[in-house]
């Protein structure tokens, strides 16, 4: 059994709809990836910039370059992604996207924080197989070493304006277990490079919070391996970005219940393996 971070999150949040000892049964209808647009695009650019581009030229690319090298990578974005322009929601239209990102983009490059996406590695994959027949599977979105200590940073980008929206900081420690297992080191810092504001945001990390996440994780683990209903687990945490809410009978009755309730309650007037920690 394979598990990276998303099939395990995915698997905490409702194991009816990701049971990991199945074959995955794929959403019932296409979701729009409106929203997902811009991130995929910004981090696709520094993607390209920090494992190819950077080597063949120099640290500077004009804004004309930029412009030129983000519009194919867009173009080809939009014809892999399901997108609904006429969404209620969809209040960008194509182009808006575009300029957004193109502007974050330049911006960005144009700072210090450039720095971030050289002597860098991106979606760097590790899988490690352990004892108990599980492999520990993840795509690093950005490895940094520093130049002089060449000591690792291991950072997410994020498309959000709003710091800490949908961040989860396991994703992080997650990617560093990986790392450290792997390369037998540990990374000097995680943290999240928020492309819209252009500031990276280092989280809390040390060798103790890692051995209470290898710890957590080891019994989550033990947990998924002995299970054998994969019970569905609704609430509106794990149902508000479910792809299959709309086909869950245990959804539905949550919602319908909770409908009831808060009519009635209206007031009225009166086993993972030894890692060398």
């Amino acid at each position: 059994m394979k598990l990276s971070y998303h099939a395990w999150k995915n698997y905490k949040d409702c194991p009816k709809y990701y049971n990991l000892k199945k074959n995955y049964v794929p959403p019932p209808f296409k979701q729009n990836g409106y929203h997902s647009l811009y991130g995929k695009l910004t981090e696709k650019f520094f993607t390209m910039f920090s494992n190819v581009w950077r080597l063949k030229v120099s640290d500077y690319l004009p804004p004309a370059e930029i412009e030129f090298k983000l519009a194919k990578l867009y173009e080809d974005l939009l014809t892999k992604e399901y997108v609904d322009w006429n969404a209620s929601y969809a209040t960008l239209t194509k182009e808006d996207i575009f300029r957004q990102s193109l502007a974050d983009v330049c911006t960005i490059m144009d700072s210090h924080n450039q720095n971030y996406f050289l002597n860098t590695k991106s979606e760097v994959s590790i899988d490690v197989a352990l004892q108990n027949g599980v492999t520990l599977t993840g795509r690093l979105d950005f490895i940094h070493n520093d130049a002089v200590s060449w000591e690792a940073l291991i950072f997410d980008g994020k498309g959000t304006d709003k710091i800490g929206k949908n961040i989860f900081n396991h994703q992080l420690y997650f990617y560093a277990l990986l790392y450290f297992i792997s390369f037998k080191k540990m990374p000097e810092s995680l943290g999240f490079f928020y492309y819209k504001l252009n500031l990276f945001q280092p989280i809390e990390f040390d060798t103790d919070i890692l051995k209470m996440f290898k710890a957590d994780l080891a019994q989550d683990i033990e947990q998924i391996l002995a299970d054998t209903e994969f019970k569905a687990t609704p609430c509106p945490k794990s149902c508000q970005y479910c792809e299959y809410k709309t086909v869950c009978q245990e959804h539905q009755e949550y919602e319908a219940s909770h409908r009831r309730e808060s009519k009635l309650n209206l007031p009225n007037s009166d086993g993972l393996i030894d890692i060398g920690f």
